[in-house]
C-alpha cells in the first residue's frame, strides 16, 4: 500500500510540474498553409459598385495595413464621376475590374447593348493606364450570349463563391463570419459602393488580422491579374 501511494505522488508531482511549464494564456501558434494547397494560402479579396466615394479611401486604408492586395469592379459610370478614386486604387497596387456602366441585368439587353456596357467602360478605365483583363455581369446575371460579349471584348468572367451579402447591411458580425470562413483560392464578394459600407470597413479591419495570423494572404484573383 506504501508502494502505491509512493507511485501517485510520484505521478501527481510530474503531471503538477508539465502544468506549470506551460503559460496560462499561450498564443496558438498561426496555422501552417497547407502543403497541398495549390493557391499557395492565398484568399482573393473582391469589391463591386465603386468608385464608392470615402468607402473606397476607407478599405484601401484598411487592406494596405493588412498587406492584402483585392479586386475592384467597378462601374464605368461611378469611375467617370471620380476618376481619381479609380487612380488611387490602381496606385495602391490593386486591379480594377469591369463592371458594367450602370449596373444593368446583362441577360436582358441585346447583344449591341451588352457590347456598348463592356466597352465603354473597358476604354475608360484603360484610359487610367489600367489592364483590365476580366468582367464582373451585374448581380452575377450571365447566359451564353453574355459569355460571348465577354469573351468577344477579351475579358474572362469573374465570379465569386463567397458572398458577405454586404449590399445588404446585414450587420458587421456576419460580415466577419463569412471573412473568417474564407480558405484558399476562394473568392470573396463585397462593395466599395452602391450604398452604406461601413460595415464592410469594419468588418475587414477585424478579420483581416485574423485570417492573416493563419498564415493566409491576400492576392488579385488570377482571372484579372495583369499580365507579368
Amino acid at each position: 500500500m506504501k508502494h502505491l501511494r509512493f507511485m501517485v505522488a510520484a505521478a501527481a508531482a510530474v503531471i503538477g510540474s508539465l502544468l506549470l511549464s506551460v503559460p496560462a494564456h499561450a498564443a496558438p501558434a498561426p496555422a501552417p498553409v497547407a502543403a497541398d494547397d495549390p493557391w499557395n494560402g492565398q484568399i482573393f479579396l473582391t469589391f463591386d459598385d465603386g468608385p464608392g466615394g470615402t468607402y473606397t479611401d476607407e478599405i484601401l486604408a484598411v487592406l494596405e495595413a493588412n498587406n492584402a492586395k483585392a479586386t475592384f469592379f467597378q462601374l464605368g459610370q461611378n469611375a467617370q464621376r471620380d476618376p481619381a478614386r479609380s487612380r488611387a486604387v490602381l496606385a495602391a497596387g490593386h486591379a480594377l475590374g469591369n463592371h458594367s456602366w450602370d449596373h444593368p441585368d446583362m441577360t436582358t439587353l441585346t447583344r449591341a447593348q451588352m457590347d456598348s456596357q463592356i466597352g465603354r467602360t473597358q476604354t475608360l478605365l484603360e484610359s487610367f493606364g489600367a489592364e483590365v483583363n476580366c468582367f464582373r455581369p451585374p448581380y452575377g446575371a450571365h447566359n451564353t450570349t453574355v459569355n460571348q460579349a465577354i469573351t468577344g471584348a477579351g475579358l474572362q468572367r469573374q465570379m465569386w463563391n463567397e458572398d458577405t451579402k454586404d449590399w445588404s447591411r446585414p450587420g458587421v458580425d456576419a460580415i466577419v463570419n463569412v471573412l473568417l470562413g474564407a480558405t484558399p483560392g476562394d473568392v470573396v464578394l463585397m462593395h466599395d459602393g452602391g450604398g452604406d459600407r461601413s460595415q464592410t470597413v469594419e468588418a475587414l479591419e477585424i478579420a483581416l488580422p485574423q485570417l492573416a495570423a493563419k498564415g493566409y494572404t491576400f492576392g488579385i484573383t488570377p482571372k484579372c491579374s495583369p499580365a507579368p
